[in-house]
């Protein structure tokens, strides 16, 4: 079996477009947290609309990352290989996290994804307040420190790999 030692072209735009998209939804929702209740649910709205093609992108994210195999990795050292292997696991496991539990948390309450005022994406599920509740919790902490925690991590592991790595440029480390 062929591993390669680098990701290809789509994997990298895919990487680099989901680092935009994701950055954009945290501002977004920390904005609309600490906004007054006038321009929250403005925030929120812009949120909500954008978070409707996260959701499609970070689907397709997974999806291809899922059929294409993922490079070798290339640290000497088992732990850190194992380390990374996991980190993208786990940051595209948050990310559905996210991505499903943002409409969730609208459609439990009985409401859709306004998108801009063009459509509104709704998925009929029975309304529940304790579902609801949870779900909210769940997007919140993801959001609010599950994923700063672990894009933290994630930023200085390549900076370190990067820093071992005189040869490497950071663009090429993706």
């Amino acid at each position: 079996m062929n591993i390669p030692d680098r990701y290809n072209g789509i994997a990298t735009l895919n990487h680099w477009i989901t680092a935009l998209l994701v950055t954009a939804m945290w501002v977004l929702g920390r904005a609309a947290s600490e906004a007054p209740a006038a321009a929250e649910d403005y925030i929120i709205g812009i949120h909500i609309a954008l978070g409707f093609f996260v959701l499609w992108f970070v689907l397709w994210r997974i999806g291809y990352r899922v059929v294409t195999r993922a490079p070798r990795v290339l640290v000497p050292n088992t732990l850190q290989r194992t380390a990374a292997r996991w980190m993208h696991r786990l940051l595209l496991l948050l990310l559905l996290t996210l991505v499903l539990s943002g409409p969730l948390y609208l459609f439990t309450e009985g409401e859709g994804m306004d998108v801009f005022g063009w459509f509104t994406f709704y998925i009929p599920v029975p309304a529940s307040h304790a579902v609801h509740e949870a779900i909210e919790e769940v997007h919140t902490f993801s959001g609010e420190w599950l994923l700063p925690l672990l894009l933290g991590l994630h930023i200085l592991a390549a900076a370190l790999h990067w820093l071992g790595r005189r040869d490497t440029s950071p663009s090429e480390l993706q």
